[in-house]
């Protein structure tokens, strides 16, 4: 999308250049509440409504061409409407797309799962990450017969209410209404990177499990220290909890095995989602096959009744998903994608820290995988491993671009690059010139922000 002076106001420009959005959005909002479908799209004055999406671009309804970083919410490990995907879909549709009983495919996509993530001992399916994380509670519990469970502040697993407490401040306050608080009486928020407080939980002997997202809360945003996921090992292998470790967004991105296999932490259980599907709705719970028993039968049926957990779930491992995820694996295998995606995010990481520094701004982009943050301020402790004010820097990259997180986005979509919020996903197609390109177009949109009068001069 070509560059044009701000006319007025960010806001202004963005909904001038976008009628045909801002016509849909008046339509959406008659049938779904506040016009949306997920809360993450929620954009002032309205969101953008997307035609197509092939590669690392995408096009909205009114013709504009974007480099997207969303990539399907971090879906697209390979990009949008891969051929061999598309093509292994395309193969399945002719025979149904579910058939109310176990199938080859689902099989293979296991037994792929399997070879690639260190945990996978045993594969259950799901429908959605947030869905492997419900399970992997109760997993946990039942294998362990206690009921507490640790999770950390700032990190997300799904929008289940046993997790809801402790996604943003104050912690104690669940992330929405419509929770029975005996939901959340057994949920122990702590502060991330603090040992200590994890040991004084664990302590009481009364600990089921401890679940977090290993690279970092909010989907990174909020690093977590590698040698922290080493001493959580340790302490709840002695505490004889289970360490789950949430990989839905991780996963195949850090390494084809996600963050455990990066770092030699194997947890007890994790989740997966996202690209685990090929970008279509999944999600997996896997794990040591001793704990993931609780799933099996004996053939006891007083055993079973008690002590069993019964998993339903009309989609899981439905043929023509798991065909999208067994091509899709079977690319990222080798590792080849994830190496490149990964590559692009070093080269976008380090064009974007130039351009903030030519433009005399205190911001950094920063991360360790295909997933880049930008952070708007001086550069936290935090992201250089230094844990001396880790929740006051947790804070700080919490907050991203605050209120200048949506004028920032409307200027990158003026120049033909559509975030998520400040942040986003590469993907193994993206090229370098698309990288390049990315990162003239934040030179200009800061330039637009000083020009609209929201950043200070130089």
């Amino acid at each position: 999308m070509a560059s044009s002076p701000v006319l007025g106001s960010l806001a202004d420009a963005y909904a001038r250049a976008n009628p045909r959005s801002h016509e849909l959005y008046k339509r959406q909002q008659e049938v779904v509440p506040l016009g949306i479908t997920h809360s993450t799209r929620l954009f002032e004055p309205f969101p953008l409504f997307i035609r197509a999406c092939r590669g690392a671009r995408k096009w909205d309804v009114d013709g504009h061409e974007y480099l997207d970083y969303w990539l399907g919410h971090g879906s697209f490990l390979l990009g949008h409407a891969h051929p061999v995907v598309n093509e292994a879909i395309a193969a399945q549709l002719p025979d149904g797309m579910h058939a109310g009983g176990e199938t080859e495919i689902g099989l293979r996509w296991a037994e792929l799962v399997r070879d690639l993530v260190p945990a996978a001992e045993s594969v259950r399916f799901t429908s959605s990450g947030g869905e492997a994380t419900q399970l992997a509670l109760r997993v946990a519990r039942a294998y362990t017969g206690r009921t507490k469970a640790i999770k950390f502040r700032h990190h997300f697993h799904g929008w289940h209410d046993a997790v809801a407490p402790g996604v943003y401040p104050p912690w104690e306050v669940p992330m929405a209404p419509g929770i029975a608080p005996g939901a959340l009486a057994d949920t122990i928020v702590l502060p991330g990177n603090e040992i200590g407080a994890v040991r004084a939980a664990l302590a009481g002997g009364d600990v089921a499990l401890v679940i977090l997202e290993p690279g970092g809360g909010f989907s990174d945003t909020v690093p977590t220290d590698f040698g922290y996921l080493a001493e959580l090992r340790q302490l709840t292998r002695e505490a004889g909890a289970i360490l789950i470790f949430d990989e839905v967004v991780t996963g195949f991105r850090y390494a084809v095995g996600g963050v455990q296999e990066l770092t030699g932490v194997t947890p007890d259980l994790a989740t997966l989602g996202k690209v685990v599907g090929g970008g279509l709705p999944a999600g997996a719970l896997v794990g040591r096959a001793e704990v993931m028993a609780v799933l099996d039968t004996t053939g006891d049926r007083g055993r079973d009744r008690r002590e069993r957990i019964p998993q339903y779930g009309t989609w899981n491992a439905m043929p023509v998903v798991a065909a999208a995820g067994v091509a899709a694996l079977g690319l990222i295998a080798d590792g080849e994608p994830t190496r490149i995606a990964n590559e692009r995010a070093d080269q976008l990481r380090d064009g974007l820290n130039e351009v903030f520094a030519a433009a005399g701004l205190a911001a950094v982009a920063y991360g360790r995988s295909s997933i880049w943050k930008t952070y708007l301020g001086e550069r936290p402790r935090l992201l250089d491993g230094d844990l001396s004010a880790a929740a006051a820097d947790g804070e700080r990259l919490a907050q991203g671009w605050g209120a200048l997180g949506e004028p920032l986005r409307q200027a990158l979509l003026l120049e033909g690059v559509d975030v998520m919020r400040t942040q986003g996903f590469t993907s193994a197609v993206h090229t370098e010139a698309e990288i390049d390109a990315t990162v003239e177009a934040f030179a200009r949109a800061i330039a637009r922000l000083r020009a609209a009068g929201l950043l200070g001069e130089r």
